[in-house]
Formats: C-alpha cells, sequence, structure tokens
C-alpha cells in the first residue's frame, strides 16, 4: 500500500499557531516557506501593499554544521525539529528581501555550479529578524 509520504507532495498550507513578529525579534528560526499576497486591510500604510505569512520552525541549533551544511536539528526523518508557528508581516523591507533572494537564487546557483558547489534553495532559511529603527530587518 502507498503512503502519502511516497509521492514526496509537499503541502503548501502554511501549517502552526500564529505567533507575533514581536515574540520573534532576536531570536534564531528557521523559515520553512512563505507566501506574499496583497493585503486584505483597506487602510494599509505600507508602500508594497503586500503582506507575507511565513511558516517558521522554533529550532534548536548546533554549533557546528551537520554534513549537509545546516545548524538546526533534524528528526530522524531529516524534517526541521521544533515548534512549527506562522506569523504575518506587512514590512516592506522583509517582503523585498525575500523577493530579492528568490529572484537571486537561479544567478547564485550558476555560479555555484561552476564552482563545483550544490544548488541552493531559499528555503529552509535559517535567519533572526531584527528592528533597525522602525525597520525589520533579515540577519
Amino acid at each position: 500500500m502507498a503512503r502519502f509520504s511516497d509521492f514526496g507532495i509537499q503541502p503548501t498550507t502554511i501549517i502552526g499557531k500564529s505567533i507575533l513578529m514581536d515574540d520573534l525579534i532576536g531570536r534564531r528560526i528557521v523559515i520553512e516557506k512563505v507566501r506574499i499576497e496583497k493585503t486584505k486591510f483597506e487602510n494599509d500604510k505600507t508602500r508594497l501593499h503586500l503582506r507575507m505569512q511565513m511558516q517558521i520552525v522554533l529550532a534548536d541549533f548546533r554549533e557546528t554544521a551537520d554534513e549537509a551544511g545546516d545548524y538546526f536539528v533534524k528528526d530522524e526523518n531529516g524534517a526541521i525539529s521544533g515548534q512549527r508557528r506562522s506569523c504575518f508581516t506587512g514590512s516592506d523591507n522583509l517582503i523585498e528581501t525575500v523577493q530579492n533572494m528568490q529572484t537571486s537564487i537561479p544567478a547564485i546557483n550558476e555560479q555555484r555550479q561552476k564552482a563545483g558547489l550544490p544548488p541552493i534553495d531559499a528555503f529552509p532559511l535559517d535567519c533572526t529578524i531584527q528592528r533597525s529603527g522602525k525597520c525589520l530587518i533579515f540577519q
């Protein structure tokens, strides 16, 4: 009998109990996936009028990378170990950063291929979200 996992299909739904961005500031997290859409709020004051929903993992991290180069702890199936949460942001800076990352991946992977390195994906993304004045930034 086939198991769903045998098909290698990854759901596009963002899962996890909601968490506020303020609770993530300064905390090292792993972003597994994002969804960027037009905002639903009429009184939105952002420049892009977009919102980003992120599925994050409140993961445990090791001091050294594993054989795949990851610092986050994985379960026996190779999935990121930790609590999955979701959050929304209208931060133009974070949204533009993710869009720029996704756009630059083909060129980065071309350079990596020339250097004999494996390709990378935007996600999962090991990062910390910081506040810089009124802006949010990835580190």
